[in-house]
């Protein structure tokens, strides 16, 4: 075969490639407009579950004052609850509007993957790396009223400013770095965790050049100083009695780092990474040298992934959305390992379709957020407003209810009337496991039209394990509806005048 015939065979490789290559980027962008409909229409349709409304209630505080001390109250960061009150004075209380933000942070994170100048990461990798962080929507998808898809964000821009800070040490760079580290700590404590292996690997493999960037350590001050005002907080929420996670074990170790690599489908995650991996360790030769920073961020990740699954083995404090930091850097390794391998693009090409293909699933995503909604009580507050209830009692049925201000209870279990405008008085019930609500709670209900809110989990160690509800049977003059399932859910109860 002559030379000119070799040439024009490579040339036409190359244009069949690039035909392949524009035909899956089409497909890929069809998936990512359908699936960003699909998400907006259940942010607007699905009731708000547990989490959420407690977002609502700390971010619809009457002022900045009443926020910080609402979250100071709550085991969770700040950040996303500050935030959250200054959007809500802007764009409103609805279930849209709360769930928005968060839609629109996890876009912003697989943009950045796109728009960030990584050395060594090629533009195929970008899309792939792009299309599955978008896919990805958080460890429970249900989640989008909370402060997940800030922390995606975050996270996302902190391991590519850790990369960079690897590349090339300098003042800069070390302060963009401790910057979003900062801001990921003050959205979620476990971000520290991820931090802490970043900082430490910058110091081991920098040195001098890692010193003479202290200043930027300034940039964890208010971070560290909000830790130290809620530590004793923190403390009283790891007490036996109110920690109400259960310890990872090796089988929950395992499932919780396939959930992280792919919520919407764990186990195919967890193959696909390995068929990935193994294609990476064929005879390929060495990597591409320029995104040598960038597999150490990779590899940092899973680091931080392995000490955040032992502090739940230590401690039952661990639950799968809290290792969201790991996300963007397990998911750049994959990629990078995609990169490696003996047919790169075809290896990208199917990482981003099966992502974006397991996340569109409409039926199983409304029937899942249907399902955790009703571990809430907007549905049961919307019930009672139905059935005229002048005063309510709100029991939320949980661990950490014994610990929590009867003022905090109190804003939390009115949340909904008052952004419906709906004129009652709430009156929260703490319960402690030895409780029987379905005798308490009925008894404490008083005034003209008197109503009941009772949010249960049979699963914990909680009053309704004992004591199932079971109201109208313990005293018939009271209807109740029930939503959700005999494990899991909220019971709406009205009593006539």
């Amino acid at each position: 075969m002559s030379v000119g015939e070799i040439t024009a065979e490579r040339s036409q490789r190359r244009a069949s490639s690039g035909v392949l290559v524009a035909f899956g980027l089409g497909l890929a962008a069809l998936a990512a407009v359908a699936l960003m409909a699909e998400r907006l229409w259940l942010a607007a349709v699905q009731p708000l579950w547990f989490d959420e409304a407690w977002s609502l209630a700390v971010a619809t505080a009457p002022d900045w004052r009443s926020v910080i001390h609402e979250a100071r109250v709550d085991v969770n960061a700040p950040l996303g609850y500050l935030l959250l009150h200054a959007w809500t004075m802007l764009a409103g209380s609805s279930d849209f509007a709360l769930r928005l933000p968060g839609l629109l942070a996890v876009l912003a994170a697989a943009l950045l993957s796109l728009a960030w100048p990584a050395r060594g990461l090629r533009r195929e990798a970008r899309l792939a790396w792009a299309a599955m962080i978008f896919a990805w929507w958080g460890v429970d998808a249900f989640l989008a009223g909370r402060a997940y898809g800030l922390l995606l964000a975050l996270t996302t821009a902190q391991t590519l400013a850790f990369a960079a800070l690897l590349e090339r040490p300098g003042l800069k760079r070390a302060l963009t770095w401790s910057g979003l580290a900062a801001l990921a700590i003050l959205t979620h404590y476990y971000a520290l965790i991820l931090a802490g292996v970043q900082g430490l690997a910058y110091l081991a493999l920098c040195r001098r050049g890692a010193l003479r960037t202290w200043p930027a350590a300034l940039a964890f001050a208010p971070a560290f100083g909000w830790l130290a005002w809620h530590a004793p907080r923190l403390a009283a929420f790891a007490a036996p009695g109110v920690a109400w996670h259960a310890r990872v074990g090796p089988g929950e170790a395992l499932a919780l780092t396939a959930a992280t690599l792919d919520p919407s489908a764990p186990l195919l995650g967890l193959v696909a990474a390995a068929v990935v991996l193994a294609a990476a360790m064929g005879p390929r030769g060495p990597g591409d040298p320029a995104a040598r920073t960038l597999r150490i961020a990779a590899a940092v990740s899973f680091a931080a992934l392995a000490l955040t699954l032992l502090s739940g083995a230590l401690h039952p404090s661990l639950t799968g959305r809290y290792l969201v930091p790991t996300v963007p850097g397990l998911l750049l390794g994959l990629v990078l390992a995609a990169q490696q391998a003996s047919r790169p693009r075809l290896l990208l090409a199917a990482l981003a379709a099966l992502w974006l293909a397991t996340a569109l699933r409409p039926d199983d995503f409304a029937r899942g957020l249907a399902g955790r909604g009703s571990y809430g009580f907007e549905t049961a507050s919307r019930v009672l407003m139905r059935h005229g209830a002048t005063d309510v009692v709100f029991a939320w049925d949980h661990e950490a209810t014994a610990i929590m201000p009867p003022a905090t209870l109190q804003r939390l279990g009115s949340v909904f009337f008052r952004r419906a405008g709906y004129p009652v008085r709430v009156r929260p019930l703490i319960i402690r496991p030895s409780d029987d609500v379905n005798r308490a709670a009925p008894s404490a209900a008083a005034g003209a039209r008197p109503g009941r809110i009772w949010i249960y989990n049979r699963q914990g160690r909680t009053a309704a394990r004992a004591h199932p509800p079971a109201i109208p049977q313990t005293d018939p003059r009271w209807s109740c509806e029930r939503i959700g399932d005999d494990l899991a859910g909220s019971l709406a109860c009205w009593r006539a005048p």
